[in-house]
């Protein structure tokens, strides 16, 4: 039998993302069998046309655009799909040189895993992978090969770029060949044109490199570990970053307190949303508490302030584009801060207070963290007398 071996490869299409926005917004059509069958017998006819070893080869692709997040995700899932499925038509029969394409049904494929993610809005970058199976050596000469050619002349022709924009439904601004390699290397370099390699080194080890362990700190010191199969995420309050974490070093009063907390927190949760996009799973803990794991969608930390004053009930501390960071609850004579850590633990957390308090007295929006600068601790806002 022969020893089958699979490279993996893809398109990388630059769309006009304004399609994907607004109010006609659309995207990009699925493909029924027949659809794809077109597209792949363009696609197959560019790559023999650069590399004439392809035509001894089999080539797979489901009629489907993806965005890189749900390329880029440990495991690899739409390309192990496409391997398993391309595995099972050759049952029996041994390996033969062969197109197979993956049309969907009623805006499905087989295996669900291919269905692209309506929780990802599409981008400007649509993906559409390949897999391109042979023999060992042909597919390791292949593979060698397609570093170089793709680079020098991965482009692809004109008729099978019209080809996307007819069947999908999109427009091409520029469409070519690309390794797999080569998106990661694109991932790396925008990640870090923007300051943000250590989220890159985090995603390669939890993509690339899953049974590494490797330790990373954010540009504010957010902490994060990968530890094989999770991405650990330090957690710290305002109170915690301010005395003894990432901030305690930092001078100055309210508004540079809460500046500095703010830029802390925006990056801790552009780490966690993008390593989330591209499905690495994240556990976050409390500092002190590195084994311990969050298990709720917010946090509630019990003050060290005793409150005292005329002051709001309930305070939401908020900033601009990060909409609500805490909420301090005023009760019994505590101050209890509670921190959302998913997008969903601010509706949750709203529904605790609630139940806990039933109508608050006092609420108040200040529109920005209500800080104590001698203790460097968030503080309920001062109600005015009236």
């Amino acid at each position: 039998m022969t020893d089958l071996r699979h490279n993996r490869i893809l398109v990388a299409i630059e769309t006009d993302a304004t399609q994907f926005h607004g109010e006609h917004a659309s995207r990009p059509a699925l493909l029924a069998k027949g659809d794809a069958e077109q597209v792949l017998a363009h696609l197959s006819t560019d790559l023999s046309n650069m590399l004439a070893g392809v035509r001894d080869c089999a080539l797979t692709m489901a009629g489907a655009l993806y965005d890189q997040t749900q390329l880029l995700r440990p495991g690899y899932p739409l390309f192990s799909a496409l391997e398993s499925l391309f595995t099972g038509s050759i049952a029996g029969s041994g390996f033969h040189p062969r197109l197979l394409s993956i049309g969907a049904d009623q805006g499905h494929f087989p295996d669900p895993v291919l269905d692209p993610l309506d929780s990802i809005p599409p981008s400007i970058l649509q993906v559409l992978p390949l897999v391109v199976s042979g023999p060992a050596d042909q597919i390791s000469r292949l593979g060698a090969d397609m570093e170089h050619e793709f680079l020098d002349s991965g482009q692809l022709s004109a008729h099978s770029a019209r080809g996307l924009e007819a069947q999908f439904g999109i427009k091409v601004n520029h469409a070519r060949f690309m390794t797999l390699t080569d998106l990661n290397a694109m991932l790396h370099l925008q990640l870090e044109h923007f300051g943000f390699l250590p989220l890159w080194d985090l995603l390669d080890a939890a993509i690339n490199a899953p049974d590494s362990g490797i330790d990373a700190q954010g540009r504010g010191g957010q902490v994060f570990q990968w530890n094989g199969h999770a991405v650990r995420a330090q957690f710290e309050s305002f109170d915690y970053w301010a005395s003894r974490g990432a901030g305690k070093s930092i001078v100055g009063e309210e508004e540079t307190l809460a500046r500095g907390y703010i830029d802390w927190t925006r990056e801790f949760r552009q780490y966690l949303t993008t390593l989330q996009a591209h499905g690495v799973k994240v556990e976050q803990y409390l500092p002190g508490s590195p084994a311990d794991t969050l298990q709720k969608s917010f946090h509630i930390e019990v003050s060290e302030n005793r409150p005292r004053e005329t002051l709001a009930q309930v305070t939401e501390h908020s900033a601009g584009d990060l909409g609500t960071v805490a909420v301090s609850v005023v009760t019994e004579g505590k101050q209890l801060n509670y921190y959302p850590l998913e997008a969903r633990g601010l509706d949750r957390l709203h529904a605790a207070i609630r139940e806990s308090l039933g109508k608050a007295e006092a609420v108040s929006f200040p529109g920005s963290l209500q800080i104590e600068t001698r203790s460097r601790r968030l503080v309920p806002d001062r109600m005015n007398s009236g």
